[in-house]
C-alpha cells in the first residue's frame, strides 16, 4: 500500500502550485487548490530510476531507446486495450506544444478550429496564437452534468471547422466521455474529414468508467493525433514530456519536420528514463490513486451538500479537478477568486478561463492529501457562512 495520506512538503522547491501564486495577488502561501498538479509522492521506481541515471556522469543530447516505446505501447495495451505501434509515437516536450506544432503542420491559418467549452485555456492559446480560427461550441450543461450538444457540433462541422481539440477526459468539468460518445465524434470527423486531436493526458483518471481513446476507432487513422504523458497520471509536469500517437506516418513525418525545423529537440534523458519507469512498474501506484481520488471527490460532495448546498458540485467521472458552481454568490470568478485569496488563504482555479460560459465557476483540485482538503474545505465553509445569509 502507498501512503497517499502523507503530506508532501513543496515549498523550498520550484513549485509553482505552492510558491509562486503572484495571480493571486501575492507571491505565496495560500492554500493551492488551482494549478494541475499533485501533492503526492510518485512511484519510487520512478525516482530510484532518475537517480540510477544520474549517477552517470553524462547526460547528454539524447533520443529515446526502444524500451521506453514498448513501455508506453505496454500500458496503453493493458491498461486501455489499445495496442498502439511504436512507429506511431512522437515524443515531445508537453501537450500543450505538441497541440501547436500539430495545428502549425496541419491546419492552414486562417482555418476554422473547434473546441468544446469550457475547456482547458490553453487550447484557445493554441488555436489563437498559431493564426488559426477558434470555434466555441458550448457544451450542454444540465442536472450538473455536461454532455455535447450534437446539433450544434454538425452545424458547425458542415460550415467549414478543419480540426477539433478535444478533451478527453474533459478538464476541468470531470466527464468521461462514454464508448457510445466516441464513435458519434469520431464519426462526424470521419464525415466532414476533420482532423481530430484529442487530448489524452488524464486518461488515467476514469473513476464511474475507464475512459475511452480515441484510438479504439481506426476509421480517424488517417486524421488522429492522440496526446498522452506521465505529467498528470504520474505527477511528473516539471520534466516536461508527453508523447504524440500519430497512425497515419504522413502526418507524423510532416509534425516531425515542423519540430526538427524549429531545433525542438527533446525530452531530456531523465524523462525517458522516468517515462519508462512509470510505464512499467506505475500499475498498482496508479490503481491506489484512483481510488484515493475518488474518495476525495466522494469527501468533497458530501461537505459541500452539507455545508455549502447552494454550492452545485458537477457529477465528477474522472481527473483530479472538480468542477464547482458558486455562481449562488451572484460575483464573477475573478471576484471570487480574489475574496478566497485575500480572506480565506485559498488559491481555486478561476473558471473564467475555461470559457464565457463558466462565469461564476471555480475549478477545485483535489490532488491532495486528505488533510490538506479538509482544511481548505473548512475554509469554503467559513466563506459560504459569511457571503451566504
Amino acid at each position: 500500500m502507498y501512503d497517499f495520506d502523507k503530506v508532501v512538503d513543496r515549498r523550498g522547491t520550484s513549485s509553482i502550485k505552492w510558491n509562486f501564486q503572484n495571480s493571486f495577488g501575492q507571491q505565496s502561501g495560500l492554500l493551492p487548490f488551482w494549478i494541475a498538479d499533485t501533492d503526492f509522492a510518485t512511484v519510487p521506481e520512478i525516482t530510484e530510476a532518475i537517480q540510477k541515471r544520474c549517477s552517470h556522469p553524462v547526460i547528454g543530447y539524447s533520443d529515446p531507446l526502444p524500451s521506453v516505446y514498448e513501455a508506453i505501447q505496454g500500458w496503453w495495451d493493458r491498461r486501455h486495450g489499445w495496442k498502439a505501434d511504436t512507429s506511431w509515437m512522437l515524443l515531445s516536450y508537453g501537450v500543450v506544444t505538441a497541440i501547436y506544432f500539430t495545428l502549425e503542420t496541419l491546419v492552414p491559418k486562417g482555418e476554422k478550429v473547434l473546441v468544446f467549452t469550457p475547456v482547458y485555456d490553453p487550447f484557445f492559446a493554441a488555436v489563437n496564437n498559431s493564426g488559426r480560427q477558434m470555434v466555441d461550441c458550448p457544451l450542454d450543461h444540465k442536472d450538473n452534468s455536461y454532455t455535447i450538444n450534437w446539433e450544434l457540433l454538425e452545424k458547425e462541422l458542415a460550415d467549414g471547422v478543419r480540426a477539433i481539440v478535444f478533451c478527453n477526459p474533459h478538464n476541468p468539468i470531470g466527464r468521461v466521455w462514454t464508448y457510445e460518445e466516441m464513435e458519434r465524434l469520431c464519426e462526424l470527423c470521419v464525415k466532414y474529414d476533420v482532423y481530430l486531436l484529442s487530448d489524452e493526458i488524464h486518461a488515467d483518471f476514469g473513476f464511474t468508467r475507464k475512459y475511452t481513446t480515441a484510438g479504439r476507432f481506426p476509421k480517424t487513422y488517417n486524421k488522429l493525433v492522440v496526446y498522452t504523458a506521465i505529467s498528470k497520471t504520474f505527477n511528473m509536469a516539471g520534466l516536461g514530456s508527453s508523447c504524440m500517437i500519430i497512425p497515419n506516418p504522413e502526418l507524423k513525418q510532416k509534425i516531425q519536420d515542423a519540430y526538427d525545423s524549429r531545433w525542438m529537440f527533446g525530452p531530456s534523458d531523465l524523462a525517458f528514463t522516468a517515462m519508462e519507469a512509470a510505464y512499467r512498474h506505475g500499475d498498482r501506484w496508479v490503481d491506489e490513486q484512483c481510488e484515493y481520488l475518488r474518495g476525495n471527490g466522494e469527501i468533497v460532495r458530501a461537505f459541500m451538500a452539507e455545508k455549502l448546498p447552494k454550492v452545485q458540485v458537477t457529477t465528477h467521472e474522472g481527473t483530479f479537478l472538480m468542477w464547482l458552481d458558486m455562481t449562488c454568490f451572484g460575483k464573477t470568478s475573478g471576484e471570487l477568486t480574489t475574496i478566497l485569496a485575500k480572506e480565506y488563504g485559498l488559491a481555486l482555479g478561476d473558471g473564467s478561463h475555461y470559457g464565457k460560459q463558466a462565469e461564476g465557476f471555480m475549478r477545485f483540485n483535489i490532488g491532495c492529501a486528505r488533510e490538506t482538503l479538509q482544511k481548505g474545505l473548512d475554509q469554503l465553509a467559513k466563506f459560504y457562512s459569511d457571503y451566504i445569509k
